[in-house]
């Protein structure tokens, strides 16, 4: 007998959560190459600033779908198919951004980047709940502190890359790390996900489950204020006195708690409680979005941001488990595929009505809009969870 078949938790973290770790931070890290190389490739293909738009959502509606309509078959036995796809889908999308001329080459690319996103995502997160669904928070919470390096690093590493090997030799950098990545992860033995005939299904029937639905609507309601930072960050940042690094450094201080304390965080969620943990994060959270909106001085705007990062490190695994908790027998992928299509609609709706509140009446109003829809969907959250367990206390 080998060391590694002594061991059940030697084998769960080397063949479980080392190669989901590797995808988790690799794909996030090659589709995050486009951030800092927006402008760039408009400057050179002359496009519009429509154009920008239609790269963006072309990412988000192409994540989005692959989130509600492949991630069940990672639920079919092979969740290891669709963690290698995103891996090839990631280089793909660098590829055709290093060697395409036109916008809607770019378009395309985006879109790439994006399903590799949605491909990956609900399955590396189903897995990672599944190996041990007594520490499942705490898996969670481990994997998204590496995506969040990921989606930080990848802009910053691909900043330092175009100055001296340019926007082609940049993206291919990016392509041959998800490569590498890749052929690391291929040999390597992934957990199957436990199957039924209803792993058949779409992720989108089971909303008729009440748990589903007060787990999807947690999840989605920690991402509405996202949709604020995707719109309006830079730009109030800028408001408030700051500049461009100030705003790398605001993402730079919310990562960081997830790196340091996301295991920690989900080992909370196991031992407390998901649903309870969910709920407190919300009612966390919410008042810090609002209190952004008053905030003076971008330095304080960064500074809040990590106490954002802290928050989420306590919260976003546990919403996470708590899907997994809900999920059925057999859909553990294609729930936490549903949460992600939640979370993309959220903060896609969140993005366009922002800036329109923020032009009108400012900032103060934005964030407490956000806020308050925040609060409202927390309470439906709270409820529905409350009633789901006293009705399974009294069966």
């Amino acid at each position: 007998m080998t060391s590694t078949q002594k061991t059940g938790k030697f084998v769960t973290f080397t063949m479980g959560i080392g190669p989901l770790l590797i995808c988790g931070f690799s794909v996030p890290m090659s589709v995050s190459m486009i951030f800092p190389a927006l402008s760039d490739l408009q400057d050179k293909y002359n496009f519009s600033d429509a154009g920008l738009g239609f790269i963006a959502a072309a990412g988000f509606m192409a994540s989005l779908l692959v989130s509600l309509f492949v991630a069940p078959f990672a639920d079919r036995g092979k969740p290891k198919k669709l963690v290698l796809a995103a891996l090839i889908l990631a280089s793909l999308g660098s590829t055709l951004f290093a060697f395409g001329s036109s916008l809607w080459m770019f378009v395309l690319a985006r879109a790439i980047s994006g399903a590799a996103l949605g491909t990956s995502g609900p399955a590396i997160k189903a897995i990672a709940a599944n190996i041990d669904k007594s520490r499942a928070a705490e898996r969670l919470g481990r994997l998204r502190g590496v995506e969040l390096a990921g989606f930080t690093g990848g802009p910053l590493i691909g900043a330092t890359l175009i100055s001296p090997f340019g926007l082609r030799g940049a993206f291919l950098v990016f392509s041959v790390f998800a490569l590498v990545a890749f052929v690391i992860v291929a040999p390597r033995e992934l957990p199957s996900l436990p199957s039924t005939d209803e792993s058949k299904r779409l992720s989108i029937e089971l909303l008729k489950y009440r748990p589903i639905r007060a787990a999807a609507l947690a999840s989605l309601t920690l991402f509405i204020p996202v949709g604020i930072y995707d719109s309006l960050w830079d730009r109030y940042i800028t408001d408030r006195g700051g500049n461009n690094f100030m705003v790398g450094m605001t993402f730079l201080l919310y990562t960081i708690p997830f790196i340091l304390l996301g295991a920690k965080g989900g080992r909370l969620a196991d031992t407390k409680g998901a649903a309870r943990m969910t709920v407190i994060g919300i009612f966390m959270t919410a008042p810090l979005v609002m209190l952004y909106g008053f905030l003076p001085s971008a330095f304080l705007l960064v500074s809040f941001s990590l106490l954002e990062g802290v928050i989420g490190a306590l919260s976003i695994p546990a919403t996470q488990s708590l899907m997994a908790q809900v999920a059925p027998h057999g859909r553990a992928s294609a729930a936490q595929g549903l949460n992600g299509t939640g979370d993309l609609i959220a903060g896609s709706i969140m993005s366009l009505i922002a800036p329109v509140i923020y032009g009108s009446h400012g900032p103060g109003a934005t964030f407490t809009f956000a806020a308050v829809l925040m609060l409202i969907c927390g309470t439906a959250v709270a409820l529905m969870l409350r009633t789901t367990a006293d009705s399974r206390s009294t069966t």
